[in-house]
């Protein structure tokens, strides 16, 4: 397949949803991922110390962002492959195009969506709609609280049973993990993306590093 569809673009950051794109526009429906519904897990990120581990995840998160080069790609494809059925092509290209342009906003949106068009129109701040949107995007956000605790006992029932060495009073720094979430979400996934984004929109080159892991 590779030989196929010409091998991949050396210059790629994101070689492996850029090479699953190639095989796609160049073999139509002949190429799809079957997913395998098991319980997996992936592999830390390591550095020499604290500091260097958290640089190297933000990093990898950078090098990840970088492959929102794959959306013109992506669309040209799209428009020049009149073989392939649209709607397959429309799924997979939605899919990239929602990813990657979502990615560094998000957190933006959950958190400061709501007043910011209050806060650079004030005249629609005292509209009944600009009055109530901040309160009802909270309501919003404290129902989805609900579904948090929810995911947190499904992560604690899932997780192996706890090692020996491992003390009963170090079983908080679990949950602690998780009230942490909005701060490491914007540290370690919307800041980095923001950068790649806005590296490749002022023609800034990105270096492929390799991350450490254990």
């Amino acid at each position: 397949m590779l030989r196929g569809i010409g091998f991949w673009d050396t210059d790629i950051i994101p070689e492996d949803w850029h090479i699953f794109l190639q095989a796609f526009f160049s073999l139509g429906e002949k190429v799809k991922t079957i997913p395998i519904y098991l319980v997996i897990s992936r592999d830390a990120v390591n550095g020499i110390n604290s500091f260097q581990a958290y640089r190297s995840r933000y990093e990898q998160e950078k090098r990840w962002a970088w492959g929102v080069t794959d959306v013109p790609y992506a669309l040209f494809k799209f428009f020049t492959t009149p073989e392939i059925p649209t709607l397959p092509k429309l799924f997979r290209v939605y899919h990239i195009v929602e990813t990657h342009l979502l990615w560094p906003i998000t957190f933006f949106l959950i958190t400061l969506g709501a007043s910011i068009p209050g806060i650079i129109n004030p005249v629609f701040g005292r509209t009944t709609l600009g009055y109530n949107l901040p309160r009802m995007s909270g309501f919003i956000l404290t129902i989805t609280t609900i579904f948090l605790i929810v995911l947190i006992i499904i992560d604690m029932k899932s997780r192996p049973k706890r090692p020996t060495h491992y003390s009963v009073a170090k079983t908080p720094l679990l949950l602690i993990q998780w009230i942490l979430l909005p701060i490491v979400s914007f540290f370690f996934s919307s800041l980095p993306a923001l950068e790649a984004h806005t590296r490749l929109l002022m023609g800034k080159r990105l270096e492929y590093k390799v991350t450490k892991k254990i």
